[in-house]
């Protein structure tokens, strides 16, 4: 539980951060309704994890930036592919699904590129996802359209959100920055969560993958649907308190 209060703690001085750019121990103090000393413990934490930098009487924006696509791809790379077994596992023929742009996506494009599933339609923000999938004989390959970001090889912004708010899914498939240890599934940007919050909200039930580097993971953005998602794909088995917690909010973990 304390843990848990710890974890929003953070996450409301992380947007704060994001709002404002610099707080002070004395206007966190306030708006959490805590000690100073309980703000002082908090922001080194958030310091300790680089999300922020202590200076004198409060703390600045410390952004945490997300390592290349490319240099990604070669991490845990085997268990991105039990997750994508998985996942396609729960994939039926004639399915309209949605995929995102992360890496544990790309690995569920390859796997569904060699299946045999028929019929299906796909929407990804993803180039690269789009060119793997439309090797899929008989799949339609739609790319959902915004502003394209390179560093993501994939697209992003307001058009895209406003393109995924048209379209209606079986399921989606959104690979998280981080799970932390309050069970919330977090992104290392806001344009981040907000293109895959938006993919949950427009399936019927969404799935959230996250191989084990992601555990306990506090990421300054939060990723969250409207209603609770279908799924947690993972690689291996959780840590006991974080099952505990994703447990609580009926959250169902599927391991690969």
């Amino acid at each position: 539980m304390t843990r848990d209060i710890a974890a929003r703690r953070h996450h409301a001085i992380l947007a704060k951060l994001d709002e404002t750019g610099s707080v002070t121990v004395e206007e966190l103090a306030h708006v959490l309704d805590v000690s100073r000393e309980t703000v002082r413990r908090d922001l080194k934490a958030l310091s300790a994890g680089s999300l922020l930098a202590i200076v004198h009487g409060g703390a600045i924006r410390n952004e945490r930036s997300e390592a290349s696509f490319a240099s990604r791809r070669t991490v845990n790379r085997a268990g991105k592919e039990a997750i994508a077994d998985l996942a396609v596992s729960l994939i039926g023929d004639g399915m309209t699904i949605l995929l995102d742009s992360g890496t544990t996506t790309e690995a569920l494009a390859r796997a569904l590129a060699r299946s045999d599933r028929k019929r299906l339609i796909v929407h990804t923000t993803s180039l690269e996802n789009a060119r793997l999938v439309s090797r899929l004989g008989g799949a339609r390959v739609f790319l959902i359209g915004g502003e394209f970001d390179r560093n993501e090889d994939a697209t992003t912004g307001p058009e895209t959100l406003r393109a995924i708010a048209r379209l209606s899914a079986d399921f989606a498939f959104v690979s998280v920055g981080g799970v932390d240890p309050g069970g919330y599934a977090t992104d290392y940007t806001r344009a981040g969560a907000a293109t895959r919050t938006a993919l949950l909200n427009a399936a019927e039930q969404g799935f959230l993958m996250a191989d084990n580097s992601k555990f306990g993971l506090v990421l300054p953005s939060r990723i969250g649907g409207d209603k609770p998602c279908a799924g947690l794909l993972v690689d291996q088995a959780l840590p006991a308190p974080l099952a505990a917690k994703l447990a609580e909010q009926g959250v169902r973990v599927h391991a690969g």
